[in-house]
């Protein structure tokens, strides 16, 4: 008579939860992270489907071409609000609610597509310069100090301004420029993080063994290394992006970042510095103006810094919670 071997369950003995799955657990134990984390959802939900959402056309004007309250703000008999324009119009006539949702589609994209550029950038320098002769570290790291000595918004601001007016400066509505300008000096951070977690990695003995095995170097790069470098790659990204969101606001706000659109067909007709700018301009006569476009920015910034905390607590592997 054969017995079988026990399992891990006749054992009572868990089976080891993988990296990723124990920060995951940890990140839902943290409730301002999951809420900043459904906000974040739901404001990606918003851009993927605003024309579907927007009740109007952000660049369509109104019958009476006038400015319009809220709903609820009914103080003023001379400027009663159209029920048809739930957060009121602008000087335009345009309805506030519908610009405010393809004005997240902007927020979100210039926080991700800058992103994806410093990534790129700042992954590639920062394994080979970790990795590399000192030579050619020393190099990189010099190119690197010098981008990174220039004060980011006035170098931004310079680009902008100097290629605005060119068929580049003009494509997309101004956003392809500025995802060079942010880009341009944003991968300097990404390198040294990635730079600091090849130097400490490369001397582990899983490397030495890939070496002595004959491994080539880009496998050992991107299969050894990169994959545990992630961490601390994943929280930066998530507090970059508020980052690149408030400076795409703060250039348009000053007049030097994107260009509105009147085109009924643009999908990207507008942005929430935009309509920043507009509401700071007719702060007296409609304040709302100003009031919704600060909420919703300031809300999808503390979201993604509420979650970028989490991620940061959760992908400690010193956090033994």
């Amino acid at each position: 008579m054969t017995v079988a071997a026990p399992t891990l369950n006749d054992l009572n003995i868990q089976k080891p939860r993988s990296l990723w799955a124990d920060a995951f657990r940890r990140l839902s134990r943290n409730r301002a992270a999951m809420v900043g984390l459904v906000v974040v959802v739901i404001y990606v939900l918003i851009a993927i489907f605003a024309p579907l959402i927007a009740p109007k056309n952000p660049v369509e004007q109104t019958s009476g071409n006038s400015l319009r309250p809220p709903v609820w703000v009914t103080d003023n008999p001379k400027r009663m609000p159209n029920p048809e324009n739930l957060f009121g119009t602008d000087t335009n006539g345009r309805d506030i609610l519908s610009r405010l949702i393809y004005g997240v589609r902007v927020s979100l994209i210039v926080g991700l597509v800058p992103q994806l550029i410093i990534v790129t950038i700042g992954i590639t320098i920062g394994l080979i310069s970790g990795f590399a002769e000192r030579w050619l570290d020393n190099l990189l790291m010099r190119i690197t100090e010098i981008v990174a000595s220039f004060p980011d918004l006035l170098f931004i601001i310079t680009l902008t301004v100097a290629f605005r007016d060119t068929a580049f400066g003009k494509a997309f509505n101004g956003l392809l420029l500025i995802f060079t300008a942010l880009a341009a000096v944003g991968w300097t951070g990404m390198a040294r993080l990635v730079r600091g977690q090849v130097l400490s990695l490369k001397e582990k003995e899983f490397i030495e063994a890939a070496r002595a095995l004959g491994i080539p170097t880009p496998t050992i790069l991107f299969r050894h290394i990169l994959p545990n470098t992630m961490a601390p790659i994943i929280v930066a990204i998530s507090f970059s992006i508020p980052g690149l969101i408030l400076a795409e606001a703060i250039l348009t706000f000053l007049g030097v970042g994107m260009k509105p659109s009147v085109d009924s067909t643009n999908a990207l007709p507008t942005s929430l510095g935009q309509m920043m700018s507009e509401g700071f301009s007719n702060l007296s006569s409609g304040p709302w103006m100003l009031l919704f476009p600060v909420v919703m920015i300031s809300t999808l910034v503390l979201s993604f810094t509420f979650l970028g905390d989490g991620l940061r607590d959760a992908l400690d592997p010193r956090d033994s919670a």
